[in-house]
């Protein structure tokens, strides 16, 4: 992993701000950069602009990491198929010194693959104007190819000083939510889930039909998939991901459900549990795999039907 020196060795990145960064009063400017103190960076992550295409579509699905030093105090979800991607998320990090500036590297996420660099920009904390929200555009760079027009990352971020009486108090509590962020952001791979089709679905309506739908969940994430009407043969053809994290583990449920107008949806069946992230890092799950509904304690595809999931590899974040 390269160091912050060599980093700063490959290029002088330009920043550009909305709001003009000053280095006058109140600033950290006037702080050395020996100082001892302890400050709370927080991080909104708005957008991309005019990414660069790194897939045979023209295309990319970015996501960002964020770097102070050798340590990766953050990483974006991936927005897929966009090169101006929005996804207005937040991240609050602890630091004790300025004397490293955050670095930004963007990523195409190619699965099965080793992820494509779509560029990096510095921001030099010690610009920054304390408590005071700014707003950041980044123009990335690679460092191999400095003429090339990589596009733009906007972000806001505040810098707080914490001192004096709070201080130590802070340190526990930001050090526990940070411990708890990098727990919650810091995920070991990805699954990659393809919801193909249902197979003669239980009818719950009076026409002899459903308007089936069906749900995912794997520890806090969920999806959705569309509303199929009038039909117990949906063809979904819908594909999502779950990214895996270090410290959960546990299990994929799928439910399916039908869809009722101005009431309660009708609880079609439920799988039995297929997928335990905890012991699978080999590709083994390869093959499409037809998922049997049952509803209290009845596992007879006759009776609720089935669900075609194909769940690909696993696959390992890159450094």
């Amino acid at each position: 992993m390269l160091d912050s020196y060599r980093l700063k060795s490959f290029c002088n990145l330009p920043l550009v701000c909305h709001k003009k960064i000053s280095t006058v009063g109140n600033s950290n400017a006037d702080v050395p950069l020996a100082d001892p103190g302890m400050y709370q960076l927080d991080i909104t992550l708005r957008r991309g602009q005019s990414l660069a295409a790194r897939d045979r579509g023209g295309t990319s699905d970015p996501y960002v990491k964020f770097k102070i030093g050798r340590k990766e105090v953050f990483r974006s979800k991936i927005i897929h198929k966009n090169l101006n991607p929005v996804w207005e998320e937040k991240a609050c990090v602890l630091i004790d010194h300025l004397r490293e500036p955050l670095y930004i590297k963007v990523f195409d996420y190619d699965f099965g693959l080793q992820d494509d660099f779509m560029g990096s920009a510095f921001l030099d904390l010690t610009q920054l104007e304390l408590n005071r929200s700014t707003d950041v555009t980044l123009t990335l760079k690679d460092p191999h190819y400095p003429d090339h027009d990589l596009g733009i990352i906007l972000l806001s971020v505040i810098l707080t000083p914490k001192e004096g009486e709070h201080r130590d108090v802070f340190q526990t509590q930001s050090l526990r939510l940070s411990d708890q962020h990098r727990k919650s952001h810091l995920w070991r791979g990805i699954v990659s889930i393809t919801l193909i089709e249902g197979r003669d679905l239980k009818a719950m309506d009076s026409n002899g039909l459903s308007d089936p739908y069906v749900k995912f969940r794997l520890g806090q994430q969920k999806y959705k998939s569309k509303i199929m009407p009038k039909t117990l043969n949906p063809q979904w053809r819908e594909q999502f991901d779950f990214h895996l994290y270090e410290e959960r583990g546990g299990i994929m449920d799928i439910t399916a459900w039908d869809k009722d107008a101005g009431k309660r949806d009708d609880f079609i069946g439920s799988s039995s549990p297929v997928f335990h992230p905890g012991c699978s890092h080999e590709p083994h799950f390869l093959k499409n795999l037809y998922v049997f509904l049952y509803h209290r304690g009845v596992r007879d595809p006759s009776a609720y039907g089935s669900l075609g999931v194909l769940i690909s590899p696993v696959t390992a974040p890159p450094g």
